[in-house]
C-alpha cells in the first residue's frame, strides 16, 4: 500500500490540531464553589467528581483533534496506491491517451507483415484490457487525424476508430505529440491518468525529447524485431540546365543512400518522366553510403512536366520513389546599376543568360518601374549610393528580389554604401594583395550544387577584398580562409572584382556556369522546381488566379481557388504530384516529398533508452513480453475524502455528546 494526496497542501492545516490541546493547557473549568455548614462526604464527593471531569476532558480533547484531523486529510484528497491483479475488471477508472505510430518506418516489412500491422493488434489487445469506466483517446502522429479525434471515449468505440488510422506521410514530432496528450489528459476529471505509445522505438523521433514537460506516465510498449533493419531510399532529384552538363543536354542528378550497415548490391534505379520509364541503372552501396547519379533526359520533341527517380526496395516501400518537376524556363530579368562600364567578360556571360535583354541603369535612373520589371540587380562601382539608391536597395531586398554587389577598389570611399552595409553588419575590410586559390565550394547550395573544387582549381586570385559578414554563408572560399562568393537569402556578396588585374577566374571555363547559376537562381524566380515537403500549403508563389481542379496523389479530383496569394490548397499530407488544371487543360505541376528522416530505421539502444528515462523518469519502456504486466498493475485507488467526512461528522457528534455530558456531571 502507497498512501498519496491529490492536495497535498491542505496538509499543512494539520497544524491546527495542537489547538485544542493549547485550549486543554490553558483555559481549565473553575467549579462552582458552594458552602456547606456541614462539610461530610464533601471529598469523597469531589474525588469521584474530578476523575470523571478528567475523563470527560481527554475524550473532548482527543476527539476534537480527530475532527482536525480527519477534517484536513478529507480536504487533502488522499488515496491509496496498491498493486493489483492484471484483469479488466480489477483497476480503477483510468483516463488513456493511446497514441499509435503511423510515421512510414512502421510500414517497414517484417515476416510478410508491416509493422504497423502488429501495432495495431496491441492497440486492439489494450482496448480489450480496459472496462466501461475507463476514457480512452485514441491518436496518432498525423496532426490532421488528431484534430478530429481529440476526445475520450469508450475503450469500444475506440476499436471502431483504430482502422481509420493509417501510414501517414505528413507527422509530427514526438515531443509535440505528447505535450499535446499530457494537456488533454491533465483536464479530465479522472484519478488514474497514463500514455501507452506503440512505436517500432525508431530513433529519430526520439532527437528532442529531454525537452517535453510530461506529468502522466508514458508507457513505450514495442512492435517489431530487435534486428538490423535494411532500408534504401531515394533522397533527392533535382532538374540540371543543360549550359551545366558534359553533352549539352539537360540531366536530372539523383541521390540514393544505403540506410543500413549491410552493403547492398545490384540496387536498380529508374528515371520516370511523365509516367513513362526512361533509363534505369545499377549500382552498389556499401553501408550507409550515399550515391549519386546522373541521368540524361532525352530529348524526342517531347516537353516533360514532372518525373520520378524511383529505388526498388520492397522492405520499406515509402521512400522508394523522390518526385520532381521541371521548370518553366524564362529568360532572368536583370538590371545592373552602375556608373562605369562593365567587364567584357561579365557584360558577354549576361548577354548569354538573358539573350541580351538585360537593362543597365546609373544611380540616377532607378525608378519603382525598373524595380518591378526586374528580378536581379547587380551593384557595381556606383559613384553615388545616394539616400535615393539605399532606399531602392531597401525596398528591392523588402519585395524578395534580389542583389549581387560586386566591389571595385573605392568601396570605402562611398559613405552611403559603407553605411548601408554596416547597417546588414556587413564590413568590407582591407585589401589582400596575396596569391590565393579556391578550394572550398558549399555544394549544399544550388548556386554551387554542380560544382566541384577541379573545376576552380586553374583559378587564381591576385586581390582580394576580406569581408566580414558573420550571418552570411561561404559559397566560395579561397586557400586563405576567405570567402570569395557568400550569400544570405536574396543578397550576395562578392569579395572581388570581376576584371584581369583582380583574379583570372574570368577567362575559366567553370565563370560561365557560375555566373549561369546565379543568374537563374537569383534572376528568375520561375525557373525554380517547385518541390514542397508533405503539409505545406502553397498559396503564393504560384502565379494562378481563378478557379481550378486539382488532381491529387491518389487520382481524387478536387476543385482550387486562387485569389492573389490565397488559394484552397490545403490537402498536402501525401507525397506525391498534384496536377492544377484549367479549361485549357495542365497548367502546373506541384511535387511534394515526405522527410527523409524516417528513411534511418536505426532504433534506440539500451544505453539511449536508459539516458531518457534518466531525464524522464514519467518514461517507461517495456518489452514485448512483459508491457501487459507493467500497464494497468500499480495504480491508484478509490479516493476516501467522503469516508473521512462522514468520520468527522461522527466524530462531532460524540463531541456534542461529551460536551452535553459535561454539564450533567457538574450538577451532580
Amino acid at each position: 500500500m502507497n498512501l498519496s494526496f491529490f492536495n497535498s497542501l491542505f496538509l499543512i492545516g494539520l497544524a491546527a490540531a495542537i489547538i485544542p490541546i493549547l485550549i486543554h493547557l490553558f483555559i481549565k473549568y473553575k467549579p462552582k464553589i458552594v458552602y456547606f455548614s456541614s462539610l461530610r462526604f464533601l471529598k469523597e464527593v469531589q474525588k469521584k467528581k474530578s476523575r470523571l471531569l478528567r475523563l470527560r476532558e481527554l475524550l473532548l480533547l482527543i476527539t476534537r483533534i480527530l475532527i482536525i484531523i480527519f477534517f484536513i486529510l478529507a480536504l487533502a484528497r488522499p488515496v491509496l496506491k496498491a498493486l493489483l491483479p492484471q484483469k479488466s475488471t480489477s483497476h480503477a477508472p483510468t483516463a488513456i491517451a493511446l497514441i499509435l505510430d503511423n510515421s512510414f518506418s512502421m510500414n517497414y516489412l517484417e515476416k510478410e507483415n508491416p509493422i504497423f500491422s502488429d501495432a495495431r493488434q496491441k492497440t486492439l489487445k489494450i482496448l480489450d484490457l480496459l472496462n466501461d469506466k475507463d476514457r480512452v483517446m485514441l491518436v496518432s502522429l498525423e496532426p490532421a487525424y488528431n484534430a478530429g479525434h481529440d476526445y475520450f471515449t469508450s475503450p469500444a468505440h475506440a476499436a471502431k476508430e483504430l482502422p481509420s488510422i493509417s501510414i501517414s506521410d505528413n507527422t509530427q514530432a514526438l515531443q509535440q505529440v505528447l505535450e499535446n496528450m499530457e494537456q488533454e489528459i491533465t483536464n479530465i476529471d479522472m484519478i488514474n491518468k497514463e500514455i501507452y505509445l506503440i512505436t517500432d522505438e525508431q530513433r529519430v523521433p526520439w532527437k528532442d525529447i529531454q525537452d517535453a514537460k510530461l506529468t502522466a506516465d508514458l508507457f513505450v510498449i514495442p512492435v517489431g524485431e530487435d534486428s538490423v533493419r535494411q532500408n534504401i531510399s531515394s533522397v533527392s532529384a533535382r532538374y540540371v540546365p543543360k549550359i551545366l552538363s558534359g553533352t549539352n543536354e539537360p540531366v536530372i542528378q539523383a541521390v540514393i543512400k544505403n540506410n543500413s550497415s549491410k552493403p547492398l548490391s545490384d540496387v536498380i534505379v529508374s528515371l520516370i518522366l511523365n509516367n513513362i520509364t526512361r533509363a534505369e541503372t545499377a549500382l552498389n552501396l556499401s553501408p550507409y553510403q550515399a550515391k549519386q547519379l546522373t541521368f540524361e533526359v532525352p530529348r524526342q520533341g517531347e516537353r516533360f512536366h514532372f518525373g520520378e527517380v524511383r529505388v526498388k526496395d520492397e522492405a520499406l516501400p515509402d521512400d522508394n520513389v523522390f518526385y520532381f518537376n521541371f521548370p518553366v524556363q524564362s529568360k532572368p530579368k536583370i538590371c545592373v546599376i552602375s556608373s562605369t562600364q562593365l567587364p567584357a567578360a561579365l557584360s558577354s556571360i549576361l548577354d548569354v543568360i538573358a539573350q541580351k535583354q538585360w537593362e543597365q541603369k546609373t544611380p540616377q535612373e532607378i525608378n519603382e518601374q525598373i524595380i518591378e520589371n526586374n528580378q536581379l540587380f547587380i551593384l557595381y562601382s556606383t559613384n553615388a549610393f545616394n539616400e535615393k539608391l539605399r532606399f531602392f536597395a531597401d525596398e528591392i531586398l523588402q519585395k524578395g528580389k534580389a542583389i549581387f554587389l560586386i566591389p571595385d577598389e573605392h568601396v570605402y570611399q562611398r559613405s552611403g554604401l559603407q553605411e548601408w552595409l554596416i547597417e546588414k553588419n556587413i564590413h568590407f575590410q582591407n585589401i589582400k594583395e596575396k596569391y590565393s586559390a579556391i578550394d572550398f565550394v558549399n555544394r549544399a547550395h544550388p548556386i554551387c550544387a554542380v560544382l566541384t573544387e577541379e573545376h576552380f582549381q586553374s583559378a587564381d586570385i591576385s586581390k582580394m577584398w576580406k569581408v566580414d559578414a558573420p550571418d552570411f554563408v561561404p559559397l566560395i572560399s579561397s586557400d586563405t580562409g576567405n570567402p570569395v562568393l557568400l550569400i544570405k537569402d536574396n543578397l550576395l556578396l562578392s569579395a572581388i572584382d570581376l576584371t584581369e588585374s583582380w583574379s583570372n577566374i574570368i577567362y575559366q571555363t567553370v565563370f560561365p556556369v557560375l555566373f549561369y547559376n546565379i543568374g537563374y537562381y537569383l534572376g528568375d524566380v520561375s525557373s525554380e522546381i517547385t518541390q514542397y515537403t508533405v503539409g505545406n500549403q502553397p498559396t503564393g508563389g504560384l502565379e494562378l488566379e481563378g478557379e481550378f481542379t486539382c488532381q491529387m496523389p491518389d487520382g481524387e479530383i478536387v476543385p482550387l481557388i486562387f485569389t492573389g496569394e490565397r488559394s484552397s490548397f490545403t490537402q498536402t499530407d501525401r507525397q506525391g504530384h498534384y496536377f492544377i488544371y484549367d479549361d485549357s487543360g495542365l497548367v502546373k505541376v506541384l511535387s511534394f516529398n515526405a522527410p527523409r528522416e524516417e528513411s534511418d530505421l536505426t532504433i534506440l539502444s539500451p544505453a539511449q533508452k536508459e539516458q531518457i528515462m534518466k531525464d524522464q523518469p514519467q518514461i517507461h519502456f517495456l518489452t514485448a513480453e512483459n508491457w501487459k504486466d507493467e500497464i494497468l498493475t500499480s495504480r491508484y485507488g478509490y479516493e476516501f475524502w467522503k469516508q473521512l467526512l462522514w468520520i468527522v461528522l461522527a466524530l462531532l457528534i460524540i463531541e456534542m455528546v461529551l460536551a452535553y455530558s459535561g454539564k450533567s456531571i457538574i450538577k451532580k
